[in-house]
């Protein structure tokens, strides 16, 4: 056999991988978990009970509540083992210490962890790509943290928008921590 087809299996794969990669309008960076964080801490801070979400930006325009009905429903179930409402009229069962804080088009760089923070958080106008900064939240530090970016939205009912909302619940609440078993690529 010949270098020539050896490599042409290699080349096809890669092409195939950078057309699929091309195609993508959503990604999701997850930073590495607090050394705290721990799914016993999540279940005690959201199981059975509402988890505050606190949003801060539209990239869309629009009504602050109208656009929290649309983020809200892709959030929902994406806790894995962990029954609860992530709700921005939280009930008296949320814990006061925990929040989900989501920041679309910051308009100053700002470290994800700062999300934590009480005050507001200055967001550009709509329009253009989205980014998004996320964290899960106890008192004013990070838990977890991700930030996620959509190249063309087309708006709160885009499915791409909605995964986008949905891969950053994910990212927030990973199912284990790499290092709890040695960070081996089964973790």
């Amino acid at each position: 056999m010949t270098k020539r087809w050896r490599l042409a299996p290699a080349l096809a794969f890669s092409g195939t991988a950078l057309l699929l990669g091309g195609c993508m309008n959503e990604r999701v960076v997850a930073s590495e978990p607090a050394p705290a964080y721990t799914l016993s801490e999540v279940a005690y801070a959201a199981s059975d009970r509402d988890l505050r979400v606190v949003l801060h930006g539209n990239p869309f325009g629009g009504d602050a509540q109208d656009f929290a009905r649309k983020v809200l429903p892709s959030m929902q179930n994406r806790v894995i083992g962990v029954r609860t409402t992530l709700t921005t009229t939280p009930n008296d069962t949320a814990r006061r210490d925990y929040k989900v804080v989501l920041a679309f088009n910051v308009a100053e760089t700002m470290l994800n962890t700062g999300l934590c923070t009480d005050g507001p958080i200055p967001t550009r106008p709509p329009g253009g790509p989205i980014i998004v900064q996320g964290a899960f939240c106890r008192g004013g530090g990070a838990m977890t943290s991700a930030t996620g970016w959509l190249d063309r939205p087309q708006g709160p009912d885009d499915p791409d928008f909605r995964q986008l909302i949905t891969d950053m619940t994910f990212s927030l609440f990973p199912s284990r921590r790499a290092d709890s078993c040695g960070g081996g690529p089964d973790c």
